[in-house]
């Protein structure tokens, strides 16, 4: 996958926000790199600079809203240790992150069960890198908490990111599979479950 520092060129952006406009219209599938260049104005070149398809641009979508989450949950711990109260409000950016994936019209949620529906190896590789992405940004929030008091030290940071990858993976198929309300998860019952683990 594509290096994060091209996050911060606007043209970049300008390609992601404009992807994600197209996909809320017309739907993951429905998206075509045509559409991409005609509606964001930039020339077929430029987006090719970037991306070889549209499933790695999607996959930078996602790994694009790993690295928004991980920047609100760095805020979140920074002004928590500034006012001197680790508890302070503590990972609400967690809970926000597992509520998300209820959320049936989350444009992660969207791209993540098209590309499981893609059976290629392209789209695989993409899957895993999101996976072990995601696996240590939560290592690191893990480790971060545990630095501040927030979690007990003998916590495993890897085992547990991997729990929280699964619960997160399991609420996105859930959602896929069924309507029925006597199915559904709540998020914030499983986010109850992990921070008792944590703490």
């Amino acid at each position: 996958m594509a290096n994060s520092t091209i996050y911060d060129n606007p043209s970049f952006q300008h390609i992601l926000s404009t992807t994600e406009e197209i996909i809320l219209e017309k739907g993951c599938r429905n998206t075509t790199l045509k559409d991409i260049i005609e509606r964001s104005g930039l020339s077929k070149g430029a987006i090719y600079h970037y991306v070889d398809s549209k499933d790695e641009l999607f996959g930078l979508i996602l790994k694009s809203k790993i690295e928004e989450m991980n920047e609100r949950f760095h805020m979140t711990i920074t002004r928590s240790i500034k006012e001197e109260s680790p508890n302070h409000g503590r990972f609400g950016v967690v809970s926000q992150f597992f509520h998300s994936r209820q959320n049936t019209n989350d444009i992660g949620n969207l791209i993540f069960i098209y590309l499981l529906s893609q059976d290629n190896e392209k789209v695989k590789k993409i899957l895993s890198d999101i996976f072990r992405y995601s696996k240590e940004t939560g290592i690191q929030w893990i480790k971060m908490g545990q630095l501040n008091g927030v979690i007990p030290p003998h916590i495993d940071a890897e085992k547990m990111s991997t729990l929280m990858m699964t619960f997160s993976y399991g609420l996105r198929v859930t959602q896929l599979l069924t309507t029925a309300e006597e199915d559904t998860v709540d998020a914030s019952d499983i986010f109850k479950v992990i921070m008792k683990t944590l703490t």
